[in-house]
């Protein structure tokens, strides 16, 4: 490595061949060679292959077995002349027209784009994780204090720019923030004047965190990319540019959306408003007439219900609609995809690592060096003699044995049935290192005292793990969905039995199609990008370019999430030229990895586009709005906590009284506002009874320990403090210490959890107070003396209180 660190920042040295040595060993072997061999290995000519629509035949292939042959075949082969340079000038330098510097392509970085200078200097600049000691040109931004305030960027709210200078991308400002506050659009379609800004105030560790973000931005740009920008005052976020979308107009518009895993967070003076040459991949166009955006003989796919992503052929058009020629299936193709990932899932459990600890009887210290690297040092040399089924700093799992979720790992039993294989032939092994779970460093000697022993025992281990092929396991990303080959076998299996199905179509017209049911392949990433896919689902190529041929179906076996895009192991229906095996899974050239927006999804259909009768026949929610004084709920009882039907309209609850009284009866369950006991004070039973106020009374049952006029839990009272005329809700129970008519004080028991009980409602120096404000009553734990009670038979509970209760 001559003292690198990265195995890239090598250098390969390569002996110089000797020529006549080569040629010489070659020659041995000439007379083994055919005579067409040995015409390949001569000097030819230059061939040029063309298509020629007239011709129709079958290449052969030219390694049976492995490459197919080549069905209707339109190519013919021609001897090609290269050109050459007599009578001609040779042209140095660039041609005329190029453009460079802030006039470069798109994708092309410069530093011209921001005004600049340069100089050499000790900086200090830092990219292989030591600051270098040599000088460094250093880029500092001549307006940078200027353009970095708070006020700049502000003119900026709602507006496309370009961020991540030099290397600029295109977004869109949603928001932007200083120290003290975050300022974005209250209405985000009006211009950013100072009446449509909101300003939202940092709190706490909002304040701290804005000031750390904005120094690793200033840090970032400093020390790993050698440039000056000065002090970073302000923030701006954004949302990137994803791509175009499609209106039902025909219309093209840009669309911006936060990328997961992908800083949102820029300095201002970083930000460049303007570029000369845009993406021309992403320009907003206008809506075309649908005769020119699709002129008959256009193919495309149909993104209708009824022959969702099948292929058509435009045929003419009328009243602005088109009419095609779609080619149907005959007979429905099943879902096979999903059915057997299903199956595959169910009928392959993953158990947790503690739980395959326990049932292998080892410490879960022991599992973890076994499923990932363990390295013995053996000979001088470093023996990996783990069964490498996760890689916890890669973010890695093996798939068909290992995942993660939030819980830890998790093996299935094929993972299982082979550290039972380990722990049965080398028992020896496992138990010294179960007898040192923590352990680290180790060597071969460890394990087996006698060095001749422990060289042969632990090259045997290695010898086994190449048998079982450790090494070869399929690694893939931690988030990636997955099937194993087993199950992508049985995918491909029921693919051929429904290709003779699929092979039956028949050609259908279809008049009145609107533009938005038809999918150019050219332009079909504008409705494809914001797919979902799982594994098992049927998926069409749409592309008219890219690896596979167009319209060639396929099935979902893996999903791998970037930050860009999702990218989907396809295994398809049958091979094509550039198809692989997905690194053994299945046939060759069937299977490809080919992004979500280049597949259409005729599984989970979300880009169908109903025809007007068929939005007539969907079914139409209906949402009922809550009205104050409407009975919503027609049920009798009612749902999600509402009121049954007759019952009154829920409305906003009002704040609680203060707490009055002690804290032991509030503890105890004891109604706020009037002391245990029917409407005296300290007497068994519950607080005030009221008549309903605001014209409405409270319905949910509340269960407290002290029910009102003596009913506990306000369920019917039994004892007592009875209900009016000393019964029951009304109903003779013979309670003691029952009311008169219209009770004591006059008030007529309507609801027994009142919202209003407690307050004092003809105080006018009352003034809800803080729970907290209270202070422990001095004689908290003295127990009440005196006799008092209210009317009847009924005393006062257990603290005999005194009379009738008084108005604050």
């Amino acid at each position: 490595m001559n003292g690198k660190k990265q195995e890239w920042e090598a250098v390969v040295k390569i002996p110089f061949i000797d020529e006549k040595r080569l040629l010489g060993a070659m020659a041995t072997r000439d007379h083994l060679l055919s005579p067409d061999q040995k015409r390949r290995n001569e000097f030819g000519v230059s061939l040029k292959f063309a298509y020629a629509q007239e011709v129709d035949y079958t290449y052969p292939s030219s390694l049976p077995g492995i490459f197919p042959d080549l069905e209707h075949c339109r190519c013919v082969e021609n001897i090609f002349e290269l050109p050459t340079m007599e009578g001609l000038d040779v042209y140095v330098g660039l041609v005329d027209g190029v453009k460079l510097g802030e006039a470069a392509l798109a994708g092309f970085p410069s530093l011209r784009t921001l005004p600049h200078s340069g100089q050499l200097g000790f900086h200090g600049v830092s990219v292989f994780q030591q600051e270098s000691r040599n000088e460094s040109m250093v880029i500092t931004l001549l307006e940078g204090e200027e353009k970095g305030t708070i006020a700049h960027a502000k003119e900026r709210l709602g507006k496309a720019v370009h961020v991540g200078y030099p290397f600029l991308q295109e977004g869109k400002v949603t928001s932007v923030s200083d120290e003290m506050c975050t300022y974005r659009l209250a209405s985000p379609n009006a211009p950013a004047v100072a009446q449509n800004i909101m300003q939202v105030p940092h709190e706490g560790q909002q304040l701290s965190d804005w000031r750390k973000k904005a120094g690793r931005i200033e840090t970032f740009y400093n020390k790993r990319l050698g440039m000056n920008i000065g002090t970073v005052e302000s923030l701006v976020q954004v949302e990137m540019l994803v791509g175009l979308r499609k209106l039902e107009s025909g219309a093209t518009m840009k669309e911006y959306a936060p990328v997961p895993g992908l800083e949102p967070d820029y300095a201002t003076q970083t930000i460049v408003d303007h570029v000369i040459s845009e993406d021309q991949r992403f320009i907003e166009k206008e809506a075309v007439p649908i005769e020119v955006e699709f002129p008959p003989g256009t193919r495309a796919f149909f993104l209708g219900d009824m022959a969702y992503g099948r292929p058509l052929e435009v045929t003419g058009h009328k009243d602005e609609k088109a009419e095609v020629w779609v080619s149907m299936l005959q007979n429905k193709e099943p879902d096979f995809g999903r059915d057997i990932a299903m199956n595959a899932e169910r009928e392959t459990p993953y158990r947790p690592s503690y739980a395959v600890a326990k049932m292998l009887n080892l410490h879960p210290l022991v599992l973890s060096k076994l499923t990932s690297a363990f390295n013995v040092q053996s000979s001088g040399l470093k023996l990996n003699l783990g069964l490498n089924l996760k890689f916890e700093a890669k973010k890695q799992k093996v798939l068909g044995y290992s995942r993660k979720n939030n819980s830890g790992w998790e093996y299935s039993q094929k993972a299982i049935n082979l550290l039972l294989e380990y722990m049965t032939r080398f028992p020896e092994f496992i138990a010294k290192i179960e007898s040192n779970p923590t352990g680290d460093g180790w060597t071969d000697t460890d394990f087996y005292p006698d060095p001749n022993e422990a060289k042969a025992r632990t090259k045997e281990i290695g010898q086994w793990l190449k048998t079982v092929e450790t090494k070869s396991f399929e690694k893939v990303p931690l988030d990636a969905e997955q099937l194993d080959g087993d199950v992508v076998k049985k995918i491909e299996a029921a693919a051929d039995a429904n290709a003779a199905r699929s092979s039956q179509v028949q050609g259908k017209k279809i008049a009145s199609v609107p533009r938005m049911a038809l999918l150019k392949p050219s332009e079909a990433t504008q409705q494809t990008s914001n797919q979902k896919f799982r594994t098992g689902d049927r998926v069409v190529y749409v592309l008219d370019s890219g690896r596979v041929p167009i319209a060639m179906r396929g099935t979902v076996v893996g999903v791998t999430r970037t930050t860009k895009t999702t990218l989907l192991d396809t295994v398809f229906d049958s091979t094509f030229m550039s198809g692989s095996t997905l690194d053994g899974r299945c046939s060759p050239f069937r299977g490809s990895t080919v992004p979500g927006e280049a597949v259409l999804n005729v599984t989970n259909r979300q880009v169908v586009a109903m025809s007007e009768a068929a939005k007539a026949r969907a079914p139409q929610q209906q949402y009922t709005p809550l009205i104050p004084g409407q009975h919503v709920s027609t049920s009798h009882t009612g749902s999600y906590g509402m009121p049954g039907y007759g019952g009154p309209q829920l409305t906003q609850a009002q704040a609680p009284p203060p707490l009055r009284g002690g804290y032991r009866g509030a503890l105890g369950g004891q109604a706020n506002g009037a002391p245990r006991g029917g409407f005296a004070p300290r007497a068994r039973g519950g607080g005030l009874g009221s008549t309903p106020t605001n014209g409405f009374q409270q319905t949910m049952p509340i269960h407290t320990r002290g029910g009102m006029n003596g009913a506990a839990g306000n369920f019917a009272p039994r004892g007592r403090g009875g209900g009016p005329n000393g019964f029951a809700n009304g109903a003779p129970r013979g309670g003691r210490g029952g009311g008169g008519a219209g009770n004591r004080q006059g008030y007529t028991l309507i609801d027994n959890s009142d919202p209003t009980e407690g307050i004092v409602m003809n105080n006018p120096k009352f003034r809800p107070q803080n729970y907290s404000n209270v202070p422990p009553p001095a004689d908290l734990n003295a127990r009440g003396r005196g006799r008092g009670g209210g009317r009847g038979r009924g005393r006062g509970g257990r603290g005999r209180g005194a009379g009738a209760a008084q108005s604050a």
